[in-house]
């Protein structure tokens, strides 16, 4: 993920902002850095965070499409700007989020076993194919995890 807009802001940045999952999912699987930071040190996730908090009930599908996103290439151990913020207002993230994405967030439990998989079954696609790649992953279409 080369290129960045203002406030030193890179295109995964502006995918979550505007809240646009098909888009974070291509960048992604194209092999952009999952967790650059800004002009003010927050990674996309951070900024996918922020526009849940701001207006929980305005396309929280794709809100979490994103997050979802975000968890099949981030690395476990990512640090973010937001990380106190949840564990400090723990009650409202975890009913913003759920509690299975909340505690992967803020490091309380491991990923999922179909995040893990996922994580491992993306990472055999190559960019070239990608996203159309993922239709032809060995898995049922229920568990495809991007109905894009």
């Amino acid at each position: 993920g080369g290129s960045r807009v203002e406030g030193g802001k890179t295109a995964l940045h502006v995918a979550c902002e505007l809240v646009r999952p098909e888009c974070l999912l291509l960048l992604l699987g194209h092999g952009a850095a999952p967790c650059p930071r800004d002009g003010a040190g927050s990674t996309p996730l951070d900024t996918l965070l922020q526009q849940i908090a701001q207006a929980p009930a305005a396309n929280m599908r794709a809100k979490l499409l994103c997050l979802d996103c975000l968890f099949f290439f981030v690395p476990q151990d990512l640090q973010f700007a937001m990380k106190q913020q949840l564990l400090d207002n723990r009650q409202r993230w975890q009913e913003l989020l759920g509690e299975s994405r909340f505690q992967c967030l803020v490091g309380l439990a491991p990923p999922s076993l179909f995040v893990g998989a996922m994580r491992v079954l993306i990472r055999t696609i190559s960019p070239e194919h990608f996203p159309e790649a993922l239709d032809d992953l060995p898995l049922p279409h229920f568990l495809k995890p991007l109905d894009l």
